[in-house]
């Protein structure tokens, strides 16, 4: 039986880790909005050029040795061995770094909240006593730009960790991603892709410029947004022992950064919302421009990944152990991160007007994760084994040995765990006919043992029978003349201790021989005859 999983983007949201600011889901304070352009989805093909142990890769990490999935840049696939050993499948993608198993082993704890029991994640939470002076500050002097540029560059970010490990490889690369995502949005950053991905402070800027020409401007404009990625939609395949990520998406959202601090609803920006679903349909161009987008988006298939063996159950105890022993290497991790902001004054030579357009992400911004799949059951339509089986048991068959931490799938796996099934196939059938044979063997000589026991009961029986006949006492035969005149008939009497007839008589009582007599004037008689 095969399944498929479905992971929509709210599901997979409210049950994972949620983007996380002042204790508030961001998600819940976007507008419900779709982009123009439909995101891409990213989809794997099912196959595997690399596995690797994973309860090798901690034997090997807990023995000092490398904290790396050796020749792994990518894991599509997990499976279950006949040893209970979980099998990480994937590819080796050309110039790419090998996986850290210490995001892996995160991810893993996270599924099972060793971390806490909300829902993990991390924010940029701004000091909320200093916003309302960032709006009281005018924009008609140098002084005032100088002004708001310190109080929003140099205020300090608070770095909040919720439900994970604060000072790991995971959290650094998510709050590295955070900050430099909303670098972009300021235009302080540019993406190394082609065309480029303009942020919304030029996107603004070129706005306000057409507002001056065109005598629309309604003064001084002031833009908080807050940003924050994530998941989208996730969609795996499951069969006996097996479960195979198929697609992975992640998305950029928007929302007012004013919309927890009192707003009913956040206010709708064009700009910010242009910006997000342009991030998000180029999230592969994105992946690919820099390493940093690339190891945020595999921590995302991790946190996946992790769930997917939590949901299909493909934990042993053993292999927990080693995962709650693994010790994961300290990354330090700030307290805080400056604040990015940016001020401009654009003037129109005609008319005298002028505009200052000031724009700040002081607020916070978060990643989403997950934590909980929902599964949506598909049977398959054949007994025959699936991809994904004969996947499982290539994978297998390729294993040098039981110790090997990781090894090469070559492309004639798939073909040796065909030919794997149908010997397996060929002997299941043959076991079934033996087993057919010994069971109509097993009958027949069942039904012989029968017949020949009631055979020897009736023989028995039969003998039985014979032998009383043959120890029966002799009957009294009377001899009569054969003139028919009364002639005395002589009977003689059986010897009283031999026969039945004497048995209980007295002394006194009359003799069985019917000769008048008493038993014991009768008895000397028939002696002496």
């Amino acid at each position: 039986m095969m399944h498929k999983v479905l992971v929509d983007r709210r599901g997979f949201l409210a049950s994972g880790v949620s983007a996380l600011v002042l204790q508030k889901p961001l998600a819940a304070m976007a507008a419900d909005k779709s982009c123009s352009v439909p995101a891409a989805v990213s989809k794997t093909d099912m196959r595997a050029e690399v596995a690797v142990s994973l309860r090798e890769a901690l034997k090997r990490a807990k023995s000092g040795g490398s904290k790396r999935l050796t020749g792994l840049s990518r894991i599509d696939t997990v499976c279950r061995d006949d040893d209970y050993d979980i099998l990480l499948c994937g590819i080796a993608e050309k110039g790419q770094p090998d996986l850290y198993l210490d995001d892996l082993i995160v991810a893993i704890r996270s599924a099972a909240r060793k971390y806490g029991n909300i829902e993990p994640g991390i924010s940029l939470d701004p000091d909320r006593d200093q916003t309302p002076h960032l709006d009281q500050i005018s924009g008609r002097d140098a002084a005032a730009k100088q002004q708001y540029l310190r109080m929003c560059s140099q205020q300090p970010q608070k770095v909040r960790v919720d439900s994970l490990p604060r000072h790991c490889r995971v959290t650094k690369v998510l709050v590295e991603a955070d900050y430099r995502m909303k670098q972009v949005s300021q235009g302080t950053l540019q993406l190394p892709v082609s065309p480029p991905l303009p942020g919304t402070f030029a996107r603004r800027l070129d706005q306000s410029r057409q507002m001056l020409r065109a005598g629309t401007s309604m003064g001084d404009w002031s833009s908080r947004r807050r940003f924050w990625f994530e998941p989208g939609k996730f969609e795996y395949s499951h069969d006996y022992q097996i479960a195979s990520l198929q697609s992975a998406q992640v998305i950029l959202s928007d929302a007012d950064a004013n919309a927890d601090a009192g707003a009913k609803s956040g206010n709708e920006d064009p700009i910010a919302r242009e910006f997000a679903c342009d991030w998000t349909a180029r999230m592969e161009e994105t992946i690919r421009a820099e390493p940093i987008w690339r190891d945020m988006y595999n921590i995302y298939r991790h946190f996946a990944i992790a769930h997917m063996l939590k949901e299909q159950n493909l934990h042993h105890y053993e292999l927990t152990r080693l995962i709650d022993a693994h010790e994961i290497d300290h990354v330090e991790l700030p307290d805080t991160l400056p604040g990015l902001g940016r001020w401009e004054t654009i003037e129109e030579t005609k008319g005298n007007r002028r505009m200052t357009l000031v724009s700040s992400v002081c607020g916070g911004v978060s990643l989403g994760l997950a934590s909980r799949v929902t599964a949506t059951r598909i049977n398959s339509e054949s007994n025959s084994p699936s991809q994904m089986a004969l996947l499982s048991r290539a994978v297998m068959l390729s294993r040098p040995e039981k110790t090997s931490v990781s090894w090469s799938i070559p492309a004639t796996a798939l073909q040796a765990a065909a030919k794997w099934y149908v010997e397996r196939e060929e002997q299941r059938q043959q076991a079934a006919r033996e087993s057919e044979e010994r069971d109509r063997k097993q009958a027949f000589d069942t039904k012989l043992g029968m017949a020949l026991l009631g055979g020897f009961v009736v023989t028995s029986c039969f003998v039985g029978w014979l032998m009383n006949r043959r120890n029966a006492p002799a009957a009294s035969l009377p001899a009569a003349a054969s003139d028919g005149s009364s002639t005395l008939v002589m009977k003689i009497p059986a010897e009283p201790g031999s026969s039945a007839e004497v048995a209980g008589l007295r002394r006194n009582d009359p003799c069985p021989c019917n000769s008048g007599k008493r038993y014991k004037h009768c008895h000397g008689a028939h002696e002496a005859t």
